[in-house]
């Protein structure tokens, strides 16, 4: 549980990890010295160029972000509590972003292990163009949540009207069930005005874990954003948690005003089949109610995380605090767990023991195809496919190897 949001032990490193407010997360960047840093105790800064992107990633990414190393069953309450700033790039002190596929800030990840497809964020917030947005995805449950299935229906919950403010900071508050199968709900403040309130099925029925910094399919401008305060309380921590005040809705439900200056308020959502595969889809910045899933682009999109066991998947820790995040599994980002305690960033084994045929064979080789068949723009094409699937000796490639999207 991260009551305080400081960041200890902080390390720039990919595949390294840090801690803020006593939360692990992992580093995933382009290893430069400007990717990842810590201003002050309180503060990180990610900055991407053109190019920059994780190990895992190909070059139609540009990625700096970092992800928690503990998942959040679903069903639980969550509550984030942070300050959000964008750096001016652009003339006259104004931000520019032509990603024309998708710029996210901030998302809630969904554990592709579990549902062993590669798949979109539950909820993110992103821009669009130099607006902020909140949009959340869901399947029914039992279905297939990857992008080639069909199955996934994307909610377009918010659009800021006015350009974001360079150099300044946003207060954004999160308030979020991850559930589909009754009582899922999510809950959006920005500088104290509820801009989302939104009730009903959200995300695919697994785990989630908080994923943020920048994340956008690849463009030419060079961005940087600031984070600061990050707080993130689980379970009834979540729920007893004081709120930001916020005010009255600016903007009839059902309507979306253009003319205000502050956040406009809660609207209806816009709902949409999120079936395209990114490798194909080019969504206009304006066009928000179309944006696909960006997450299986890449060469690691199909799977999330490498088993470290001959087993398959580790085993989360047990024994967390009542209020801490209920299943922190270090094993998944190839942490030593008996020595998280430590002072120094530890480097890690991201890829880890890759399993036997008998036991990853199958559900490694489905991944494989589903990204083949979505038209991903990952490695794997039919050749690999058969390659992957073939001899006694057979192990997880590398192009499936990913620790978070």
């Amino acid at each position: 549980m991260d009551t305080t949001g400081t960041i200890t032990s902080f390390s720039s490193t990919p595949m390294t990890r840090f801690s803020i407010g006593g939360d692990v997360y992992g580093v995933q960047d382009a290893s430069t010295s400007y990717s990842l840093t810590n201003p002050d105790p309180q503060t990180l800064r990610f900055e991407v160029h053109q190019g920059d992107h994780a190990w895992y990633d190909d070059s139609s990414v540009d990625r700096s972000e970092v992800s928690g190393a503990g998942n959040i069953p679903g069903g639980t309450p969550i509550n984030l509590n942070y300050q959000f700033m964008v750096e001016a790039n652009g003339p006259n002190g104004s931000f520019t972003n032509t990603a024309d596929g998708w710029f996210i800030v901030g998302q809630m990840h969904n554990d592709d292990n579990a549902s062993g497809v590669g798949t979109s964020p539950p909820f993110a917030i992103q821009l669009v163009g130099d607006h902020l947005q909140v949009v959340a995805r869901y399947v029914q449950p039992g279905q297939d949540p990857s992008n080639g299935a069909g199955n996934v229906q994307m909610l377009t919950l918010w659009t800021d009207p006015n350009p974001i403010k360079t150099g300044v900071y946003n207060n954004i508050q999160i308030q979020a069930d991850v559930s589909n199968t009754g009582g899922g709900y999510l809950k959006v403040s920005i500088n104290g005005t509820q801009v989302v309130n939104y009730s009903g099925p959200l995300g695919y029925g697994q785990a989630t874990n908080w994923e943020y910094g920048v994340y956008r399919s690849t463009a030419p401008e060079t961005v940087a954003v600031d984070y600061r305060n990050m707080t993130l309380l689980t379970g009834s921590a979540a729920t007893s948690a004081p709120t930001q005040p916020t005010t009255s809705p600016t903007t009839d439900p059902t309507t979306t005003s253009t003319a205000t200056t502050a956040p406009t308020g809660i609207v209806a959502p816009t709902v949409t089949p999120d079936a395209t595969s990114p490798a194909t889809a080019v969504v206009s910045p304006v066009a928000a109610a179309t944006t696909t899933d960006p997450s299986v682009l890449g060469a690691m999109g199909a799977m999330g995380l490498a088993p470290t066991s001959a087993s398959g998947w580790s085993a989360p820790v047990t024994g967390a605090s009542a209020a801490s995040l209920p299943s922190m599994d270090f094993s998944r980002f190839g942490f030593d767990t008996g020595t998280l305690a430590g002072a120094a960033p530890q480097t890690t084994n991201w890829w880890g023991d890759q399993g036997t045929a008998a036991a990853s064979q199958q559900s490694n080789g489905y991944a494989l195809l589903n990204q083949y068949l979505a038209g991903s723009s990952g490695g794997a094409n039919g050749g690999m496919i058969a390659v992957a699937m073939s001899g006694p000796a057979w192990t997880q490639n590398s192009f499936l190897t990913k620790p978070q999207s």
